[in-house]
């Protein structure tokens, strides 16, 4: 994304922050889409070559679960209100603060880092002191000694380019810094400006593209130059024709779909003509077929000159000459001969098979590279039901996990009821901030409350850990103690059995253990 599009964006974001937002909702592994309140939704693309920011008054339906790894780490980091934006210079990276987070279960103020860059684009969350909390795609010292990028280090910015501001250099620089140069040079020299600008203030001067910039020429390159710093999308959408966000996105799902479907057909042709090489390797060795043969017929021939045990005969050939035979020394003559016309059948019989499947193979290989030859001509709708046939079936809907139990201001517990389905509670289930319980010194069900990231009233997580407590060897005790932390704090037992977990931050409540709270309330406050 160009410096000065971005700029533009984050002009708008700007005068909107701070911000109160919802929470983040995912599109796919490379879309991330912030709500912010009232109206609109800044989606982050992370998609490469082209990734970008956008503000947008749309927003994706539904809870847009994470994708990825990374994703659950945003969900779970970045939880605060937008504070601010900002970016340095024209680079193409913006930089959203994010500030500090209330609630059960605290969050610290974090940096989301967009660096925006093309082909080395990325996502990086960063905290207050600097350091990478997490990437969207890591960059380890094997990669680039120079700059990593990975959980831990510092976060290093990429290095800044030593050029003209359009916003706030003076016309005699800018005039100076193009004279004589093509505009093609502009994005050298004029920072914020890449390839799709370029041509756009190309398009708005009326200008070649081996023009020399001087005289009249550089007058209408100057003052396209400052169309585009007053409206980058509104100039490019003018000069250029811009496809708009739904293009965008239908051009980034066939390209998708395209490249799904172009490698589906490379490994179908590989895989052919691997098996067409064994074919032909198949109808090399049946040529032998014909030697073990007159070998037998020899056997057979002179059977009463071949020694008992001897594991090399010498016997004449009918077409004269003598011909050197290798036997088994444990077989007579005769069964060394019925084991060289058995040899001899097995090989006619897989040159058979082999003419015939190589064939086959051919025909195959045929259609997959007249199809390699016209998918780029597919309509979209084509090619997208051609790379949805791709996709693997997916299995009849499994049962629901656990227990469930509507609690009190709307939130849906989850109750384990053995320990593989604890396992499934806690770690399928469960979202990171989510908030999970457990009775405290015995076993028991893991219990799980389903935030979708709304903060949890106390009265809910009472009520919560007396189904905990219920659900455990504790039943029949009283004012049992029960721990309750966010189930991004808990984690598998390495090796251990199903069930076994451990888990930090927790708080403890004492409760009343109980397998039908809302019941018992209910008759208490009648």
């Amino acid at each position: 994304m160009e410096g000065l599009l971005l700029a533009q964006v984050l002009d708008e974001v700007r005068s909107r922050t701070p911000a109160e937002r919802l929470d983040w909702r995912f599109v796919d592994e490379h879309t991330a889409v912030l709500p912010l309140v009232p109206d609109v939704a800044l989606w982050c693309f992370d998609r490469l070559p082209v990734p970008r920011l956008e503000l947008r008054r749309d927003q994706p339906s539904g809870a847009g679960a994470p994708r990825t790894g990374f994703q659950e780490l945003l969900r779970a980091r970045a939880v605060g209100p937008l504070v601010a934006v900002s970016q340095p210079g024209l680079d193409r990276i913006a930089r959203l603060h994010f500030g500090a987070a209330g609630g059960f279960v605290g969050a610290a103020p974090v940096d989301l880092v967009a660096e925006l860059t093309g082909r080395n684009g990325n996502l990086i969350l960063v905290d207050e002191d600097g350091t990478i909390v997490g990437a969207a795609r890591e960059i380890g010292p094997e990669m680039n000694r120079y700059r990593q990028v990975r959980a831990g280090v510092a976060y290093r910015p990429p290095p800044p380019y030593d050029k003209l501001d359009p916003r706030h250099a003076p016309p005699d620089e800018l005039r100076a810094a193009l004279e004589g140069r093509t505009p093609a040079r502009i994005k050298r020299h004029v920072d914020g400006v890449g390839p799709e600008l370029t041509a756009a203030i190309q398009a708005l001067a009326g200008v070649p593209s081996d023009a020399v910039l001087e005289g009249s020429a550089l007058d209408d390159v100057l003052s396209a130059l400052a169309e585009v710093v007053a409206d980058p999308a509104g100039a490019a959408q003018r000069a250029l024709g811009r496809p708009d966000v739904a293009t965008l996105r239908a051009r980034e799902r066939r390209d998708a779909d395209l490249r799904r479907v172009t490698a589906h057909l490379n490994d179908r042709a590989a895989l052919a003509r691997k098996r067409r090489h064994d074919a032909d390797r198949t109808l090399i060795a049946a040529e032998d077929a014909a030697r073990l043969r007159g070998e037998a017929d020899l056997l057979l021939a002179y059977a009463g000159r071949v020694p008992t045990g001897a594991a090399r005969v010498e016997l004449p050939a009918f077409e004269g000459g003598d011909v050197e035979i290798a036997l088994d020394p444990s077989l007579p003559a005769t069964a060394n001969a019925e084991a060289r016309y058995a040899q001899a059948r097995r090989r006619e019989a897989r040159a058979d098979r082999a003419l015939q499947r190589a064939a086959e193979l051919d025909e195959e290989l045929r259609d997959v590279e007249a199809e390699l030859g016209t998918l780029s001509t597919l309509p979209d709708d084509a090619l997208r039901a051609r790379a949805e046939a791709l996709e693997p079936k997916r299995s009849a809907k499994r049962r629901e996990v656990g227990l469930r139990y509507p609690a009190p201001h709307g939130f849906t517990v989850v109750v384990g009821r053995n320990a593989r389905e604890n396992d499934e509670v806690t770690f399928r289930v469960a979202r990171s901030r989510d908030v999970w319980l457990h009775v405290q010194g015995w076993h028991g069900s893991h219990v799980v409350i389903l935030t979708q990231g709304r903060e949890v009233p106390f009265d809910t997580v009472l009520f919560a850990a007396r189904l905990a407590a219920g659900h455990s060897k504790a039943v029949g005790g009283d004012n049992v103690p029960v721990d309750y932390t966010l189930r991004k704090h808990v984690w598998k037992v390495k090796g251990g059995p199903p069930g076994a977990v451990r888990f930090a931050h927790q708080k403890t409540v004492f409760v009343t253990p109980s397998r039908n709270p809302a019941a018992e309330t209910a008759r208490d406050a009648s």
